[in-house]
């Protein structure tokens, strides 16, 4: 009985397996290695295909592995690396807000300088919280030669007047305080008039007893003039935003944004010169 077809095909195969094993072990020993025959060359060149993709498998094998082994180290790290990000952008913070700080107290400073008269720099500690724009308190007070009615200023213009005071600190009265008022003229064609606060929490002055038949236009600057009893002449108080004009009567309103940022105000100048007892 002759042996099936399939049955050869079977025998072929494990015999061209079996000499391919044994080439093998003859090609791995340690005196063939610097003699490769036909045989062997032939060997390793059907071979390493299959090599190479078996060495690629194992390699991305080993590369999720040390992914996986590696994410709480990674995850470790990114947390610090964040950490020292954010502690570097507060010190940035941190630096912008000093250099600011500088920068005022530097024209405080030379305001000073330059002014004849008498003065000490103050620093913001509080507001009152139900008017924001009513009042501040300042970290000087009678010890350091503060007294009521005294003028507070910066550079920019008028912040406002000394309301109360203790031994280390003094309240001051804003000018956007509708209790607040401030003999002014228009700089460009000294109209006088008076400068008063507006509706408590609103950051706007108004100036009224300006005479209805002066110029006064939106832009123009108005600052503190003889008829104040309080701040010396010539002060910024504030730049006009609108006029508004009386159907009747011989005066006209002007309405002004503040020469100073109330809203930002942390260093103020006292004047200790002025007072109204």
């Amino acid at each position: 009985m002759r042996p099936s077809w399939h049955l050869l095909k079977r025998a072929l195969l494990i015999l061209a397996l079996i000499m391919v094993m044994v080439g093998g072990i003859h090609l791995t020993g340690p005196e063939r290695a610097a003699d490769l025959n036909i045989f062997g060359a032939w060997v390793r060149d059907v071979a390493a295909p299959v090599q190479h993709a078996v060495w690629r498998t194992s390699q991305a094998a080993n590369s999720g592995a040390a992914f996986i082994f590696s994410l709480g180290r990674d995850t470790g790290r990114v947390r610090a690396l964040e950490e020292k990000i954010a502690g570097l952008e507060g010190e940035i913070r941190r630096l912008r807000a000093v250099a600011n700080e500088n920068k005022r107290l530097k024209a405080l400073l030379a305001y000073k300088t330059a002014s004849t008269e008498p003065s000490i720099i103050a620093a913001v500690i509080s507001r009152n919280p139900t008017n924001w724009f009513g009042t501040v308190v300042i970290n000087r007070g009678k010890k350091d030669g503060v007294t009521r009615g005294a003028a507070v200023i910066t550079p920019a213009g008028v912040v406002g007047r000394v309301l109360t005071v203790s031994g280390r600190t003094a309240e001051v009265l804003l000018i956007t305080d509708p209790r607040s008022a401030v003999g002014s003229a228009v700089y460009e064609t000294q109209v006088p008039g008076i400068v008063r606060g507006t509706l408590a929490g609103s950051e706007r002055l108004k100036m009224e007893y300006v005479v209805k038949d002066e110029p006064v236009r939106q832009g123009f600057l108005v600052t503190t003039s003889s008829l104040s009893d309080l701040f010396p002449p010539g002060i910024p108080v504030g730049t006009v935003t609108k006029v508004e004009e009386q159907e009747s009567g011989m005066f006209k309103i002007v309405y002004l944004k503040p020469a100073v940022d109330l809203n930002r105000l942390e260093e103020v100048l006292v004047l200790l010169g002025s007072d109204s007892g």
